[in-house]
């Protein structure tokens, strides 16, 4: 727990704690006789899947169905309240037997030996619905247990191109495929504005966001040539140059992304009002109809059909723009998303519920809500969803490679990352900058933030050492590592 969970917990009152927990029932003891006088037993399940709470409503009545008087109880938690909430109830013993584990901000490697969780019961059967390749010691598997799998695959990025088909067809562009290169990118960027007169502009983005445009930044860079091995879920203090296993911001690769976002800034192709948008009110405005490009992941298409369905066959994507057309970009392993607590008096249960999120069937289901992309790339061929939404998965499985992850090496290094302080400004803050004028000298303002990033990881690392943990900044090196390759669960021992 962070030091201000711990603070926030042992301040709160009793009352307090049960408003924090009420949008997940009464306590267990009161649960359990809710479910005994129901005739059945309850089986918890909380996460943060907005989108796909139908999805998993309809595998709990399916699950009921099979077995009479078990009933699930499901909770979804904005994000940002959910570490909270899973902090609280772990000390309180009220835990659901099931949950995902956003905002804790530690490692599945840190949680699972601080006590959290159950390992999954008949995990040969789990596994044998899994590639082997999926599983990897240090993200799924401690000590030969499996304690939980991935459901969305790590094979997609953010920064796809979502164009309207409309503007873009009219200013010359390609509707279906929309710009390969930067180059196309920015003059079909131009052609867009200047035929718009003033009604549509080339480009459109949440320049506001700044989380999301660090995002693209580091995936242009990756199309742009960057290698990046991967920490998952440790941002940029996270991502380094496999062959080294030093920081690769001051690298080409991001002085060129950098320069062709302010290049796009610079020929005014932007919409005006970006600098003060999100995502999501970027979405909202490029599906008015006011700019022809729009970057995002494949859950954008998602979205439309569920909020703008009178524009959804305007919409044309393509891969991420990159400076040749061939782009290739890197993943972190798929992370496990959902776990079964060591508090759970349904052991068993509960990882055979957790079972049904495997499988074709499962995938497909996934699929169709047009939003994470399940792990089963395939299982996205046969499913019922918008064609952009399949070319989009096409696109990952042609583009996207798995990159080798420190953590999985040495589950350590997360105490490493959680040593760092992050240091300001941020990558995103700096594109922020940049765009806006702010600051002028790229390289220079790279370098530095390369430097303080590196000074941060080596004194994280020598403190987390000094305790006695065996973790080194060589951790970071693979030197097995082949550009363009996926890197795979055996190249791990080798």
């Amino acid at each position: 727990m962070t030091t201000f969970g711990r603070r926030r917990f042992l301040g709160l009152s009793g009352a307090a704690l049960a408003g924090v927990l009420g949008v997940a029932g009464c306590s267990r003891s009161s649960q359990q006789e809710a479910a005994t006088a129901a005739g059945g037993d309850v089986i918890r399940w909380w996460d943060h899947f907005q989108p796909l709470k139908p999805l998993y409503e309809q595998m709990f009545a399916e699950y009921g169905k099979a077995h009479p008087g078990v009933r699930v109880e499901h909770v979804v938690y904005n994000p940002s309240e959910m570490g909270q909430a899973l902090q609280l109830a772990f000390k309180s013993n009220q835990i659901a037997d099931v949950h995902s584990v956003a905002g804790l901000g530690s490692s599945e490697a840190a949680l699972v030996a601080g006590g959290w969780f159950s390992p999954l019961a008949d995990q040969d059967a789990i596994r044998a619905k899994l590639p082997a390749d999926g599983l990897l010691e240090g993200l799924h598997v401690f000590d030969g247990k499996l304690y939980t799998f991935p459901v969305f695959s790590a094979r997609q990025y953010a920064t796809l191109n979502w164009f309207n088909r409309e503007l873009v067809e009219k200013a010359g562009g390609d509707p279906d495929n929309g710009p390969a290169t930067w180059d196309e990118f920015r003059s079909l960027a131009a052609r867009i504005t200047k035929d718009g007169g003033g009604r549509a502009h080339g480009w459109i983005q949440g320049l506001q966001f700044q989380e999301r445009m660090q995002s693209h930044v580091i995936e242009l860079a990756m199309s742009a040539g960057a290698p990046l091995a991967m920490t998952p879920g440790a941002n940029e203090m996270g991502l380094v140059d496999p062959r080294t296993g030093e920081y690769a911001y001051a690298g080409e690769p991001f002085v060129q992304a950098l320069e062709f976002l302010l290049s796009l800034v610079r020929d005014k192709v932007v919409f005006p009002a970006s600098t003060s948008l999100d995502a999501r009110t970027a979405r909202a405005r490029w599906a008015t109809g006011v700019a022809g490009m729009f970057f995002d992941g494949s859950w954008n298409i998602g979205v439309v059909n569920g909020q703008f369905k009178q524009f959804i066959d305007k919409v044309g994507i393509g891969p991420i723009p990159s400076p040749e057309g061939e782009p290739v970009l890197y993943g972190a392993p798929a992370q496990g998303q959902l776990f079964v607590s060591s508090q759970s008096e349904h052991v068993e249960a509960a990882s055979e519920l957790l079972a049904r999120c495997t499988g074709p069937e499962f995938n497909r289901a996934l699929a169709t809500y047009m939003d994470q992309v399940p792990f089963d790339l395939e299982a996205v061929s046969t499913a019922d969803v918008h064609p952009t939404y399949k070319r989009a998965v096409e696109v990952f499985g042609q583009t996207v490679r798995l990159a080798p992850s420190p953590v999985a090496r040495n589950p350590a290094v997360t105490q490493v990352i959680s040593e760092m302080k992050q240091p300001r400004p941020t990558l995103g803050e700096i594109t922020q900058g940049i765009l806006s004028g702010e600051i002028t000298d790229i390289g220079k303002t790279l370098r530095e933030h390369t430097g303080k990033l590196a000074a941060e990881r080596e004194r994280a690392t020598r403190v987390v050492s000094g305790k006695g943990v065996k973790v080194s900044l060589d951790d970071w090196k693979f030197p097995n590592w082949q550009p363009g390759e996926d890197y795979t669960a055996e190249m791990y021992q080798q």
